[in-house]
This record gives structure tokens, C-alpha cells and sequence, in this order.
């Protein structure tokens, strides 16, 4: 193996081990398509942070004033990473457009990449949490800057996605690391009519603060004779200790760039308006929630039935799929979107490799920007994998929304919702966790907890950089 080819895969080796700790860290993100899980926004890599300097290619040699004669194009496509019977289905749209365009769904996984590229079975395609990715898909000219590509093809624009959608795969000078595949609306609010008006409310009021929401959920934190009654979700518990966070400083105004600059490479976990969350968050835990009632009133309640099906908690937050099981269950919950300004779009991303032949560009290209941009390849992500296209214009999901209450709550929130996770791309989570378990248990306090993973992460960031 020559002396350059050599480096090249010891470096995939690394890449695919820092994707193997991903995996670990986002399991409720899951696989391909809008199935449950809210992106967990960690330390999977930053496109907004991706490739000042990285080398891109050539625009492809194509007139944006001409027709594009798809029958034209050809070439096999190979893509790593998608969910492989639905994308299958989603293939027989896409090759009625593109006859001549053969796609081939891998079986391997993302930890078998540098034994994929070693034994020259390189993937044109490769799917991601949407704007989490390791950095050094850039550096090691693995991903290709695709809007030399929108550039030149009339039928894609940015403008046809849902802003936060798109912006999460942009690089700090405007380069296209990553299109949308999905979105998760995050989140819509399931709560119990009936306990509402028990506590003399008729209607979920708009919240617009943490001093509003706050105020409203105490009411229903409710204990008689020493015994919990009644109760909502907890603030520290909303998919995972960094979704918990990043929501409600969303909330107090902050959002992705408040956490983490990628422009200066600066992260800033103790800013006020996080600060602020985080201490808001902890003094509800303490006036509010007693862990020793709460273990009793959870180990009354009928097996494999949570406390909002059992009517003891008045609302939860929920992904789409949690939503549409909760609602199974019980058909009489109502849903409403959580705060605007606590709103944001999680989901997933494809990028373009480096890998394949120039002469499989075109090909490569047209299956990505199908199935990124195009009405009826949305319609089919919702009908094979209740995923949920990062385009505008979606009449399929339009039209089921009227019917659909699941699909209505989700279509509302991807209209407010502005934000997307922070990105930062050094693996900071795995320390995050532990010491918010410190806030926690007490042993730390907030300011002092996001003095020092601001700390910790500058550091990273500042190393990564060497």
C-alpha cells in the first residue's frame, strides 16, 4: 500500500471510531427518516463550523437555463446509511424520473467504512444526523462542497427548504456540506383536557418566558396527605440532558449561536440566557419535584403506562412518533406546539463523497437533490418511514394534515420553528452528562457547571485547531 494511501485509511480508521462513539451518544436520533427520535445536538461534528479553506470542486458543466434530460443520466449510486427496505420502495419514484440511474442501498454500517473503502467499495452517499458530522470528513476530503451542483441546477434552490433545515449543513463560507433528507419538528405538547379543566383551566395558555411556563406547569404539581397526584413532565428530562437544556434556553432567547460560535470557533455554554435556563430548570426540579414521592407514584401506576396515560401528569413534550403512539392510546389527547421561541428542527442530512468516479457525479448529484427537493419523493418518505420532508412546499403532507392530528401538530411547529441544535464538533457530551449529574445531585451549581464546560470545550476546540 503506498506511503499517502496508507495515512489516508489510518485516518478512516480514526474517523470511523469517533463515529462509533456517536452512534453510542445519539441513540434516540435513530436511522434514516423522521422515526421518533429528536437529534440529539452533541458533539457529532458542526457543518456550520466545516471548511474554511476545504477544497471544493468544480460546478458541473450544465446550463440552469436548460431543460435537464434525465434519461441522459447515468451511473450506479451507492449510498451508506439508509434505512434499506424503505429507501428501496422510495427508489422505484426516483427511477421512473432517472431510468438509467441504478441505486444500491449498502448493508454495512458507518463502523465499517475503512473496511468498505479498503476493499473498494467506496459509498457515493452518506447518510447523517442532520448538520452532525465529524470535521474530518472535511479535512480528509471525504465530503465534497455541493453548491457549486445548486448552482447550476434549476430545480433546487435553498429557499425550497425550511430555513433551519437547510443552514445546518452550510459551512462558515457558504458551503453546502449537507442537504436535508428529514425533519423533526421539536416538539409538539400532548396534554389531557380533562385534567386541565379539573384545575380550573380551560385552555394551554401561550407561554413566551420561563417565568410564564413556569408558572403554569406549578399548578399542577400537586401532593395531598404527603402523596404526588398530579404532575407534568420535568424541564431536566426532555430527550436527554443537552435537548433539555437547549430548549428552554431557546426559550429565554437564546439559540445555535449562543452555544457555540462557528464563525470564531468559540463556545460559550455560560452565557446569561443559558445560565439563566439551567438555574430556572434546577429551581423547578427543587420546589417542585421530590424524587422519593415520584418514585412511589410511578411504581403505582399500571405496568408499561406512563404517568401522562395514566392520567397523573398533565402534558409532555413528544417527537412525531411518540405523539402518534400516545394518541393510539388514548384518542381524546389534544396537542399544541411547545413555546415558539423554544422550537427548533432536528432530523437528517446526505452528504456527496469524494469517493466515486467523476464520470458518477451527475448521478450522485440527481439522487440527492431527488430525494432532498422533491415533491414526490417527500410524499413517498412519509408514506414508507414517517419521514418528514425539510421542503416548503409539501402538498402530500398538507393534505394528510387536515385529517391527521399527528401530522397537523407537526406541520404547525415546522412553521415556528427557527432554530436548529447547536453543532459543535468536539465530543464534549460525554463530560456535559456527568457533570449535569453533579447539578443535579447537587454537588455543583449551575454558573459553575457551564463555567467549566465552557471551559472544557474551548479547549477541545482550541486543539482542534493545532
Amino acid at each position: 500500500m503506498k506511503k499517502e494511501n496508507r495515512k489516508r485509511f489510518q485516518k478512516i480508521i480514526a474517523l470511523c471510531l469517533v463515529m462509533l462513539v456517536l452512534s453510542v451518544v445519539t441513540a434516540c436520533t435513530g436511522g434514516g427518516g423522521n422515526n421518533g427520535g429528536a437529534v440529539t445536538a452533541n458533539n457529532g461534528g458542526s457543518t456550520t463550523n466545516q471548511g474554511a479553506g476545504a477544497e471544493t470542486n468544480s460546478p458541473p458543466e450544465s446550463s440552469p437555463t436548460v431543460a435537464i434530460d434525465k434519461t441522459a443520466i447515468k451511473g450506479e449510486v451507492k449510498v451508506l446509511g439508509a434505512s434499506i427496505d424503505n429507501f428501496k420502495k422510495m427508489m422505484v419514484d426516483f427511477n421512473k424520473e432517472y431510468p438509467n440511474v441504478k441505486v444500491i442501498a449498502m448493508e454495512q454500517s458507518f463502523h465499517e467504512l475503512a473496511a468498505l473503502i479498503a476493499a473498494g467499495e467506496k459509498p457515493d452517499v452518506i447518510f447523517a444526523d442532520g448538520g452532525r458530522f465529524p470535521l474530518q470528513w472535511i479535512k480528509d476530503n471525504l465530503i465534497q462542497d455541493m453548491k457549486p451542483f445548486m448552482d447550476n441546477d434549476p430545480e433546487i434552490t435553498a429557499d425550497m427548504f425550511y430555513e433551519p433545515a437547510f443552514t445546518r449543513g452550510l459551512g462558515v463560507d457558504g458551503q453546502v456540506w449537507q442537504l436535508p433528507y428529514t425533519v423533526d419538528p421539536n416538539f409538539t405538547m400532548m396534554y389531557n383536557q380533562d385534567i386541565l379543566e379539573q384545575y380550573g383551566d380551560s385552555e394551554v395558555p401561550e407561554m413566551n418566558s420561563l417565568q410564564e411556563f413556569g408558572d403554569f406547569l406549578k399548578k399542577y404539581w400537586v401532593v395531598e396527605n404527603g402523596e404526588q397526584v398530579m404532575t407534568t413532565f420535568s424541564p431536566l428530562d426532555v430527550y436527554g440532558n443537552f435537548n433539555s437544556l437547549i430548549t428552554f434556553a431557546f426559550l429565554n432567547g437564546a439559540d445555535q449561536k449562543t452555544f457555540y460560535d462557528p464563525e470564531t470557533n468559540k463556545a460559550s455554554f455560560n452565557d446569561p440566557k443559558i445560565v439563566e435556563a439551567m438555574e430556572w430548570m434546577l429551581r423547578f426540579k427543587r420546589e417542585n419535584i421530590d424524587d422519593e414521592r415520584m418514585a412511589k407514584l410511578n411504581d403505582s401506576l399500571p405496568k408499561n403506562t406512563s404517568r401522562f396515560l395514566a392520567s397523573k401528569s398533565l402534558l409532555d413534550p413528544a417527537v412525531v412518533s411518540h405523539v402518534r403512539d400516545n394518541l393510539k392510546a388514548n384518542p381524546d389527547i389534544q396537542l399544541k406546539p411547545m413555546p415558539a421561541a423554544s422550537l427548533w428542527m432536528g432530523g437528517h442530512g446526505l452528504s456527496m463523497t469524494t469517493l466515486g468516479t467523476k464520470e458518477n457525479e451527475m448521478a450522485t448529484w440527481s439522487l440527492i437533490k431527488w430525494i432532498t427537493s422533491n415533491k414526490v419523493a417527500a410524499e413517498a418518505k412519509l408514506k414508507t418511514e414517517a419521514g418528514l420532508s425539510a421542503i416548503k412546499d409539501n402538498p402530500y403532507l398538507v393534505e394528510q394534515a387536515k385529517t391527521d392530528p399527528v401530522l397537523s401538530a407537526a406541520y404547525e411547529v415546522l412553521q415556528k420553528a427557527e432554530k436548529h441544535p447547536p453543532f459543535l464538533p468536539v465530543p464534549f457530551e460525554e463530560e456535559f452528562n456527568k457533570k449535569y449529574y453533579e447539578v443535579l445531585d447537587g454537588k455543583l451549581e449551575p454558573k459553575a457547571f457551564l463555567d467549566y464546560m465552557t471551559k472544557y470545550t474551548q479547549a477541545l476546540l482550541d486543539d482542534l485547531n493545532k
